[in-house]
């Protein structure tokens, strides 16, 4: 219904296109007619209340209104780059293209980045592989980091080392104002694709630390981690995905975080890729 209300000259999509659709997907039987109708009811019932909940998680980073049991765009798409750039991503997933310069995980790394130095109230560097804004090397880039975070001391490592970003994508801190150590922290992994279920254990910060520190950032026991994910999570897994990967950043906690980020300013690669990507659907 979102994508349709994106793509549709009326902007919106009705809860009765999508019951008409469900219905004719579903293969016709007399004899259960009674019983597919209703569960078509049902179907149609949890998209409405699933809106409603994305409606109070995003708050007023959420692109759409319900008039009644319709759903319609209530603004400009530019106007919600985070959340349309995200629903994309996860539903239609990206492929590198030779000659593009538009890379829409790292983009969503960027995007997930703000989302963390919004939530924490301070500041926050993106890690993952190929780095940007951190030097590209990976000895480069720890030292680069101990320096910004201000805490713990790197190892001296004598031999070539490749391991990119060792399942860190992003940190975020909040300072006291006299910088010292014993402060808030939350370490970060993004998970783009389909797979992203595979990725729930994948960033482990005390093995992280233990492997790359000499000497051990003192704040790491009060340190939290946080999975970034483009897609929706079905509420029946939320506290099981929770348990295993930490504090969740869905869709919408992301486009939440990042609508209210004044330092999220560069949003014109996001709506370029976005109305791209949402014009080959309607071509």
């Amino acid at each position: 219904m979102e994508l349709k209300a994106l793509i549709s000259p009326s902007r919106g999509c009705s809860i009765a296109l999508v019951e008409r659709n469900l219905t004719r997907l579903a293969a016709y039987d007399e004899r259960r007619a009674i019983d597919q109708i209703a569960r078509v009811e049902t179907a149609c019932s949890e998209i409405l209340g699933e809106i409603s909940r994305r409606r109070i998680a995003a708050a007023v980073a959420y692109p759409f209104k319900l008039r009644g049991t319709d759903l319609y765009l209530s603004g400009s798409p530019e106007e919600f780059t985070c959340y349309v750039f995200c629903l994309c991503l996860s539903w239609f997933g990206w492929k590198p293209r030779r000659g593009r310069r538009i890379f829409p995980r790292r983009m969503f790394e960027d995007l997930s980045k703000h989302a963390a130095e919004a939530f924490i109230g301070g500041k926050a560097v993106r890690f993952g592989a190929p780095r940007t804004e951190m030097p590209k090397p990976f000895k480069k880039a720890l030292l680069h980091l101990c320096l910004s975070i201000g805490e713990g001391q790197v190892k001296t490592l004598r031999r070539s080392v490749h391991a990119q970003d060792d399942k860190m994508d992003l940190i975020a801190w909040k300072d006291f104002p006299d910088k010292a150590v014993g402060k808030l922290f939350l370490v970060g992994q993004c998970a783009s694709g389909k797979d992203w279920e595979g990725k729930l254990r994948e960033l482990d910060k005390d093995v992280f630390f233990d492997e790359w520190f000499a000497d051990r950032p003192p704040s790491l026991k009060q340190m939290g981690i946080g999975f970034f994910l483009p897609h929706r999570i079905h509420r029946e897994k939320w506290a099981s995905v929770t348990r295993r990967a930490g504090i969740v950043f869905d869709r919408c906690r992301i486009a939440y975080w990042s609508h209210k980020n004044r330092n999220f300013r560069n949003r014109d690669t996001y709506v370029a890729w976005s109305r791209s990507t949402l014009g080959e659907v309607k071509g």
